[in-house]
């Protein structure tokens, strides 16, 4: 064989080699880590917070508001060892919701320091004030090292309120890269778990029956929407397999949808109540993306609702 001949058969078994590759998924190939996910969880469980609880104030400001704001708040811990929560504030600087510190309740913060001596609750009132919602980063004492360490803090306006909500998180400066889709099952996870313990003391305190408690949850959550695209919502399934709260598509609401399959003969709503019964979990399975109209595979993360014959869902798309 001449060395031509060698040539063009090499190069023709490289190109051979390279067409039969599968190409690489884009959301393979970036990678973030651990406070890029914490920050990313924070910022959407405190705009969740702020919206819902928007949609569901009637008077504004009211003492019925805070102890209802309070209620939701204390029950939508989050994180693997409930860590995580959103406290509430007036944009007078006067703190309505402190899960972590309910001695703050009702009480002035405007005199709070960081380790560096900046105002920091004067500094949230000024962005929210400014642009509604934002980031602050500044240096406090972590209570679970006792050490004076860097946090992180979205801070987001309540709608129809002089109120606004925050949520924060302690740098890490260990853990594993995460890839984009990985990212966005924490967010969900950790979505649901916040959201499946708010709603719970909604339904205990504010419920009086299942339709008034149906009503409640619809009002909560039929206007939240996260991730950049928009694609994030939760979902309310009963054990019977009826579809209680269905954002995107409120005309499905009521129905009956215990026996639905996807194209690869996965039971849909079956699945999901199963894994909620266990004690949550996710559960994948294929449908159609409403807003591309494109089949996907969805991995969705359920809970169950404490008390209730209900589990609370979210889910994310493949890509």
């Amino acid at each position: 064989m001449t060395r031509l001949a060698a040539v063009v058969l090499m190069f023709t078994f490289i190109v051979l080699c390279l067409s039969g590759c599968d190409k690489p998924n884009q959301e393979d190939l970036e990678s973030y880590k651990k406070n890029d996910v914490l920050k990313l969880v924070c910022q959407t469980i405190c705009a969740n917070t702020t919206t819902g609880l928007g949609g569901i104030f009637i008077d504004n400001d009211s003492v019925a508001c805070a102890e209802m704001a309070q209620r939701f708040t204390h029950a939508s811990r989050f994180f693997e060892e409930g860590e995580g929560y959103v406290f509430i504030e007036t944009r007078s600087g006067y703190n309505i919701s402190h899960p972590a510190n309910p001695e703050l309740q009702g009480n002035s913060t405007t005199g709070i320091i960081d380790a560096d001596g900046k105002y920091i609750v004067q500094d949230m009132i000024d962005l929210v004030n400014y642009t509604g919602f934002g980031f602050l980063e500044y240096r406090y004492n972590n209570p679970a090292s006792d050490e004076v360490e860097y946090k992180t803090t979205f801070v987001d306006a309540i709608e129809n309120s002089t109120w606004y909500a925050g949520c924060g998180f302690y740098h890490v400066d260990y853990g594993n890269l995460y890839t984009q889709r990985m990212m966005n099952e924490e967010v969900v996870k950790n979505a649901v778990i916040s959201m499946a313990g708010g709603v719970r003391a909604l339904l205990d305190n504010y419920a009086q029956d299942s339709l008034q408690g149906v009503d409640l949850m619809r009002g909560f959550l039929q206007h939240i929407r996260f991730f950049d695209n928009q694609s994030g919502y939760f979902y309310v399934i009963d054990y019977n397999g009826y579809n209680v709260v269905q954002p995107p598509d409120p005309s499905i609401q009521g129905t009956y949808e215990w026996d639905i399959v996807d194209s690869r003969g996965n039971y849909l709503v079956r699945g999901l109540v199963e894994t909620a019964q266990d004690g949550g979990g996710f559960y994948s399975y294929y449908w159609e993306d409403y807003q591309s109209g494109e089949e996907k595979m969805k991995t969705a993360y359920v809970m169950p609702v404490e008390g209730y014959d209900y589990l609370i869902g979210s889910g994310v798309y493949s890509n």
